[in-house]
């Protein structure tokens, strides 16, 4: 499992974003936020989303390069959920279809009870020059309390 101080482990090719096989390289210089979402179109989920969208550019005011939405649904259910929530947001939208990166990572939930499947914690990991900075897991998935963006955004 990361914890502050870790490396952020290479993503796998099968990590994409906006097309399947168009594989996703994290940046290995600056900041950037990795946040883990276990559903997309969930309404936790869709409720956690649009802080990033909407305080992007504060984000990129506080040195932050990048913000990577994760979530463990196939390229076309990312795809649409981006274009419902910030279809011109610079926010990327990422799938990890397979839980690939998420189990790298060990932030695997089981949700098989309610998802059907391997998901994702709902994390926030704040990567500085390729290190964990801050890591922050949500102790219930459902809740949106130390990932919200305004929490993370008042930290940096």
């Amino acid at each position: 499992m990361i914890s502050v101080g870790s490396s952020l482990p290479e993503a796998p090719s099968s990590l994409w974003e906006g097309s399947a096989n168009a594989s996703v390289k994290f940046p290995a210089t600056g900041k950037i936020i990795i946040v883990g979402l276990p559903g997309a179109f969930t309404p936790p989920c869709s409720s956690h989303v649009p802080g990033y969208i909407a305080h992007f550019d504060e984000f990129v005011a506080k040195g932050v390069s990048g913000i990577y939405l994760l979530a463990v649904n196939d390229i076309f259910v990312v795809n649409a959920w981006k274009e419902s929530l910030g279809p011109k947001s610079q926010v990327h939208f990422l799938s990890d279809s397979t839980a690939a990166y998420v189990k790298l990572l060990g932030m695997e939930l089981d949700a098989t009870g309610l998802l059907g499947n391997i998901r994702s914690q709902r994390f926030v990991a704040v990567v500085q020059d390729g290190k964990v900075v801050d890591l922050r897991v949500e102790p219930d998935a459902p809740g949106v309390t130390v990932t919200a963006a305004e929490k993370v955004l008042a930290s940096l």
